[in-house]
């Protein structure tokens, strides 16, 4: 499966500026039918903390039809109202517009008073995007192994990091996708926005790293993509050559002293 992150400067809340923009630099990655494409967090309006703006039905839609124009698998970040209030969501479509999978991040990112306007979500997700099992996950999620340990535990191949990432904390962007990649024996495909909004500067750094932690491909500081080849059989083979995967625990107690 061919892979693709799309690393993109986002218009501080301007739906009708990005979607445009977004859909164009996907046209012209040129994905196969088939590929898996990753656009950023929040994609359509910026890391915005007026979540009730952000959150309109209409941006699945429009993810859904970018997805069955191109016949492709799309994870985007976009703000989803729900029954609890608005929670900032990876939702992927597949190669039809179907959606195939919801995830609400489950870390919220205090700092910024997310918490306070968003709903986080309390499971990891997997789902199967032609043959390979994905999971979304979102941004300050990265900063928490346990859940990607769940789904990688729960048969995640690859997965799909999406992010308004600060340039001020770049090098732990580059350094944790490495290491998640590393400790889950699995792809991990990592967009991040360019840019600056009100409150940040992002320098970018969309990366696709392999199961033994190889960058195999980077998208820079600039707008961009990165692409690269994914492979399930490369995860499994792997993971039975050095099966430190399957040696995980999930009883280990503690000792205090």
């Amino acid at each position: 499966m061919k892979a693709f992150a799309i690393q993109a400067d986002i218009a501080w809340e301007d739906k009708a500026a990005n979607r445009p923009a977004l859909e164009s630099r996907v046209r012209d990655a040129s994905p196969p039918a088939g590929s898996l494409v990753v656009l950023p967090e929040l994609c359509d309006v910026g890391f915005t903390m007026r979540s009730a703006a952000a959150a309109h039905d209409d941006s699945r839609a429009w993810a859904s039809a970018l997805a069955r124009s191109l016949g492709i698998w799309l994870v985007s970040g976009l703000a989803v109202r729900h029954e609890r209030g608005v929670s900032n969501c990876a939702v992927v479509h597949d190669p039809r517009g179907d959606e195939a999978a919801l995830y609400r991040k489950a870390f919220l990112f205090t700092p910024a008073g997310e918490r306070d306007h968003y709903v986080p979500g309390d499971c990891a997700v997997t789902v199967d995007c032609g043959g390979m099992r994905v999971a979304p996950v979102i941004c300050y999620d990265l900063r928490f192994p346990e859940l990607w340990r769940r789904a990688a535990l729960d048969g995640a191949q690859c997965f799909a990091c999406i992010a308004s990432w600060p340039s001020v904390r770049q090098r732990h962007w580059d350094a944790m996708l490495v290491a998640r990649a590393i400790e889950n024996q699995a792809f991990v495909i990592g967009c991040n926005r360019t840019g600056r909004d009100p409150n940040a500067e992002y320098t970018g750094g969309s990366a696709i790293i392999s199961p033994l932690g190889e960058v195999l491909a980077h998208a820079g500081a600039g707008p961009g993509t990165a692409s690269a080849d994914i492979d399930v059989a490369a995860v499994m083979q792997w993971r039975a050559k050095f099966p430190a995967l399957a040696d995980a625990r999930q009883d280990i107690g503690i000792v205090r002293r």
